[in-house]
């Protein structure tokens, strides 16, 4: 049987810094991540190893002047991306991690908007910063990353030019370690100030800059911990999301180290199905895009396999056993569960709502999914469900810590925004004390511009977002995101997006539906035609019609010919549509 962790009492964290000394006096040499360094071979570093590496290049960072200092990081997820993040923040620097799928000019413009002073990046962008980086006028040093070149103990010598290495950095840091007390460094740090620069997009368009400072994400790693305590050292997880959103830094990398997890880095998104098989991870952190897909895996699988039956009738015999307090799940589904691993027991979703029926279905098959909810200006985390707790249709219980209200229009009214509090939430908008002023109060109060309720349990359930709601003539309020939830369940649906069209002549808005068809499912159910396509996603919509209030329905069905728009954390961009 599973162990469970064994909770630390009144667990605090000072530092970002203080999580990896945590890490070397309790887990040592026991593997903290595990990467493709070539395509032929796997690299492992230790939970001492990675606090080694992080003091060097913190003894480095603050010798090359970093303190105070924007530095831009640029990557994809790595060991180098990781220490760079850690280093920046222990040396007083400002961390500003890129979305690394950005447009060349829109990288120099974030650049001269921040007045970076210096870039450290990933392999991808060598031409963009031999080729530009005259127009980097702010940057005095470019720091290149190569995982393929990466070492623990570098040979090269550091060279103090405009262009280095990360190798020659850490070989800096390597002397430097030998004459610096790094205790006196830690000392009288403070880590309420600015620290991590977030510029998110999200799925609106806007590009604010969220300030949040160090305190703001141990916070979140103080109030996850006892929150998630059935994950412990046996357990390994495959981190697959953009690591420069913060969602997967503090739940994806920094939160399973809490619990002494070994971290599995996926070479990409094509390859996590590859990546699955080869690391066999127990937990993922995952938004529902990404959780539907994988469930629409298994049912492709399965049906063809043509064992739908089987499995149905599998289920039933399961979920009447479970009654009884016996669990056969995993060897029972062994064979569906091989297929993401043979180990996976546990998907931590968020980002947006995942629909109930997903999550029990993922639950008939043995994998517990815990939802929860955060956003960026609160380092994110908001609430989740815990792993001993099951509640499909809930983002969750509040953060320890935190404080929460819902400020409904009228004392009568079903639902209103949420309003939390907390040492989690951000300092403000970057350079923008307008649209700062309009979300956070002079007492900390924060306006996330979600709307939602919370049970009689605690439990917080989200409608939909502020932005997004349709208003319809009579005054109702009809969330696009309800809807979406019984659309996506329509497996000839690949992609959906519910939104209002307002006619010009009557001023009439309808509730329309965008819908990307499934190919593989269209061509599976004989569909061939357009027509054809239509025809049978409108009726789909005519019976989900039938199980919502009459001013929710869907009146119209538009076809797309090409998938929506989507951030790098897989949300579609609502703002591109047209």
């Amino acid at each position: 049987m599973k162990k469970v962790t064994v909770l630390e009492k009144d667990f605090k964290l000072d530092s970002l810094y203080a999580l990896f000394k945590r890490g070397k006096v309790k887990y040592g040499d026991k593997a903290l991540y595990r990467f493709n360094q070539t395509k032929t071979t796997e690299t492992q570093v230790s939970y001492s190893e990675m606090l080694e590496l992080i003091t060097k290049m913190t003894l480095s960072f603050t010798k090359l002047g970093f303190e105070g200092k924007k530095i831009l990081l640029l990557g994809e997820t790595s060991v180098q991306w990781i220490a760079s993040y850690i280093a920046t923040v222990t040396a007083n620097g400002i961390i500003v991690p890129l979305d690394p799928l950005l447009l060349e000019d829109e990288i120099i413009k974030f650049a001269a908007k921040t007045e970076a002073e210096a870039i450290i990046y990933s392999k991808n962008f060598e031409k963009l910063f031999s080729e530009r980086h005259a127009e980097f006028t702010t940057v005095k040093k470019f720091i290149a990353m190569d995982k393929e070149t990466f070492t623990l103990s570098p040979e090269d010598a550091y060279v103090d030019e405009e262009f280095t290495t990360f190798n020659n950095i850490l070989s800096l840091g390597n002397y430097l370690k030998n004459n610096t007390d790094m205790t006196v460094m830690e000392e009288g740090r403070d880590v309420k100030k600015l620290s991590i620069l977030l510029f998110t997009s999200g799925t609106t368009g806007s590009s604010k800059g969220v300030m949040l400072c160090e305190r703001n994400i141990c916070a979140v790693m103080e109030g996850i911990y006892p929150i998630l305590y059935h994950i412990t050292e046996e357990d390994s997880l495959l981190s697959v999301l953009p690591i420069y959103h913060t969602y997967e830094m503090s739940a994806g990398i920094l939160a399973p180290m809490l619990y002494g997890c070994t971290i599995a880095i996926s070479d990409g998104i094509k390859y996590v199905g590859k990546n699955i098989k080869q690391f066999k991870p127990s937990v993922m952190t995952l938004v529902p895009l990404f959780a539907n897909q994988l469930y629409k895996t298994i049912e492709k699988s399965v049906q063809k396999q043509g064992k739908e039956k089987t499995l149905k009738k599998g289920i039933k015999i399961s979920n009447f056993l479970l009654k009884l307090h016996i669990d056969i799940r995993r060897k029972l589904f062994s064979q569906v569960l091989e297929g993401l691993g043979g180990n996976i027991s546990n998907f931590i979703v968020g980002g947006a709502a995942l629909n109930p029926a997903i999550v029990d279905s993922f639950k008939d098959l043995g994998i517990h999914v815990s939802q929860g909810y955060g956003i960026t200006e609160c380092a994110p985390l908001i609430s989740v469900v815990p792993l001993n707790e099951y509640n499909p249709a809930s983002c969750g219980k509040l953060m320890p810590g935190m404080q929460i209200y819902i400020d409904k229009d009228a004392p009568d009214a079903e639902y209103g925004e949420i309003v939390v509090k907390g040492d989690n939430v951000m300092l403000g908008y970057y350079n923008d004390p307008e649209e700062t002023a309009k979300v956070l109060s002079d007492d900390g109060w924060f306006r996330t511009g979600d709307y939602g309720y919370i049970d009689s349990k605690g439990y917080i359930y989200i409608t939909g977002r502020k932005k997004n709601v349709i208003v319809l003539q009579g005054g109702k309020n009809v969330f696009p995101e309800e809807i979406e939830e019984y659309l996506e369940r329509v497996n000839l649906i690949g992609e959906v997006v519910v939104t209002g069209r307002e006619d010009k002549e009557t001023g009439v808005v309808s509730v329309v539906a965008l819908v990307y068809p499934d190919a593989d499912e269209c061509k599976a159910a004989g569909l061939e035609t357009k027509e054809q396509i239509y025809d049978a996603i409108n009726s789909e919509i005519t019976n989900i019609n039938k199980m919502l209030a009459s001013y929710k329905h869907v009146n119209k069905l538009e076809l797309r010919d090409e998938p929506f728009e989507k951030t790098t954390s897989r949300k579609i961009k609502r703002h591109t549509i047209k």
